[in-house]
């Protein structure tokens, strides 16, 4: 084992090297397969969040048809084909934070890791709180509506609606999720298995619900059980100012954001590169297949919504929850599958197995996007940025315990701040904002690669070397992730200056862009006082 760059007979943990090995050597670094990492990149971003994002995304976007939007998601190949350059030529653990901290800067490789890392955190809570809210408490509140407004079962919906029940469900939630974390990575992608298992599932749940109804039916039961009747939803809608057409702007611009946010995780492959067999294969599966599977199950998803609902209805009625309108029917609750799907088929069954399909994927989820990021406090912490005792890792499960304790605290405090002020995490636009933020400076070190880094860039395998019409393929894709990313930025920021997203969103983004910066500098004159320039050390990424 060498003695890693910085001070004369300082030695790192051997335990925490392992994690960015290149070559198995009988040990526990290379424990995921190919297969392993599609599944678990594709199990990161939701998939079934599709169910989510169709509430919010008509209404930031009037005019937008989600299926269509869908097509907007062949952006995320570019920023795909350039992580897999990337992680081939650097195959280690920490993903973006090793790309861009030796082709850039240390500063801004670890201001745009940290960045995407305590994003993906927040997600861990957050999406706890999505289980409580759209699998327990609207499981309540369906079975009430579809029996008169029963009162026994309301009863049991405000109860788990309390904020100190969501706090003590979404706790205990969180402490199961450190468990799985402690078992180690092949518990974590068995967990993955079970989440995509859930979600096909859930797709059958919801195709055979429309298979024994259909729209026609859906329509009669709602006006009868709202007492809203069902055409009147559009006519309130349009006559609020509300759009009933659909148009190809707000579609792209939908799919941009709130759809390809739906992506965001499936490059958690690349973080974990320094535990995957076939580096080349694995993140080529991974990155690409990930994005295949998402789009096919969210074309059933968001097809079967508006088959079933109604297009233009399904979005007026959006419009209607998201405006607070007086018409809207379910005060207090939000029009999610649970109830759509028990209006439909008025089956506390159908009812039952969606609202469990739905907590299963999203508790897998929430479980993944911490997981992967876990790999980035080991990265950070052998580079000096952070304590040492981050790299340490649990001699049985080869598990980061300083790093994983971290991040099932600061997910608890997204978890709090979902529940107590979730003005804080409103439409959890802050994620979109932040994570694009930091993928423009991706690009950029995709430009500059070839002539900041030569002799990196020299040494990688013949595909990173690449070019097509006379120009290295990784400086066409870093050119084009830094306009994508860019674009969405703006995107994102229509509805906020038009005042549907709270200011909080710029708030956040900033705050998880300047604390990376201001522990670099604190870490560089802590080391440079001991006589170590630590900025020595990115001039190679870590090796065997």
């Amino acid at each position: 084992m060498r003695k890693p760059y910085g001070e004369k007979g300082e030695n790192m943990s051997n335990s925490g090297l392992a994690l960015f090995e290149q070559k198995s050597s009988g040990g526990i670094a290379r424990q995921i397969s190919p297969i392993d990492t599609m599944i678990y990149s594709a199990a990161n971003p939701g998939l079934m969040f599709a169910l989510v994002y169709i509430m919010w995304a008509p209404f930031l976007y009037p005019g937008a048809h989600m299926v269509w939007a869908i097509l907007a998601v062949s952006q995320m190949f570019i920023i795909a084909g350039l992580y897999w350059l990337f992680s081939v030529s650097m195959p280690r653990s920490g993903g973006e934070y090793i790309y861009i901290s030796r082709i850039l800067h240390p500063s801004l490789g670890l201001m745009a890791s940290f960045m995407i890392t305590f994003t993906s955190i927040s997600w861990t809570g957050i999406l706890l709180n999505w289980i409580i809210k759209w699998s327990i408490v609207e499981f309540f509140y369906s079975i009430a509506l579809i029996n008169g407004n029963d009162a026994t079962w309301l009863g049991y919906a405000e109860f788990f609606n309390s904020n100190y029940m969501h706090a003590l469900i979404g706790t205990a939630m969180l402490l199961f999720i450190y468990y799985i974390y402690y078992k180690g990575t092949k518990w974590m992608v068995r967990l993955a298995y079970i989440t995509l298992g859930a979600t096909l599932l859930g797709a059958v749940v919801f195709i055979i619900a429309n298979l024994v109804t259909g729209q026609g039916t859906f329509a009669a039961n709602f006006t009868q059980l709202t007492g809203l009747n069902y055409d009147d939803v559009i006519t309130i809608a349009k006559q609020d100012g509300f759009t009933t057409e659909f148009l190809f702007g707000a579609t792209f611009m939908a799919g941009s954001t709130y759809i390809i946010l739906n992506t965001l995780g499936s490059t958690f492959g690349a973080n974990l590169a320094g535990e995957v067999r076939n580096v080349q294969k694995s993140q080529l599966l991974a990155l690409f297949g990930s994005l295949a599977i998402l789009m096919v199950i969210w074309a059933v998803f968001y097809g079967m919504t508006y088959i079933n609902f109604g297009d233009v209805w399904s979005n007026s009625l959006y419009y209607l929850y998201n405006a607070g309108h007086e018409a809207y029917p379910f005060a207090g609750y939000d029009p999610f599958i649970t109830i759509m799907i028990g209006i439909m088929t008025k089956s506390p069954i159908f009812v039952l197995l969606i609202a469990i399909c739905f907590a299963i994927a999203t508790f897998g989820s929430a479980a993944g996007l911490g997981f992967g990021p876990s790999r980035n406090f080991v990265a950070w912490s052998f580079d000096r940025l952070i304590p040492k005792k981050f790299m340490e890792l649990n001699p049985k499960t080869n598990s980061p315990t300083y790093a994983l304790k971290t991040i099932i605290a600061a997910a608890w405090v997204f978890l709090m701040l979902d529940i107590f002020v979730p003005s804080w995490t409103a439409n959890i636009a802050y994620t979109i904002f932040t994570w694009f933020l930091a993928w423009i400076f991706l690009g950029i070190a995709g430009i500059v690669f070839s002539t900041r880094k030569k002799v990196l860039f020299n040494s990688s395998p013949p595909i990173v070397k690449t070019k097509f019409l006379g120009m290295h393929l990784v400086t066409i894709l870093g050119w084009l992730t830094l306009a994508i990313s860019v674009s969405i930025c703006y995107y994102l920021l229509i509805p906020f200056f038009r005042g549907d997203l709270p200011f909080t969103m710029i708030v956040v983004s900033l705050l998880l862009m300047l604390i990376p910066i201001v522990i670099y500098f604190v870490m560089k004159r802590s080391h440079a006082k001991k006589g170590i320039d630590i900025d020595i050390q990115f001039q190679e990424i870590p090796s065997d």
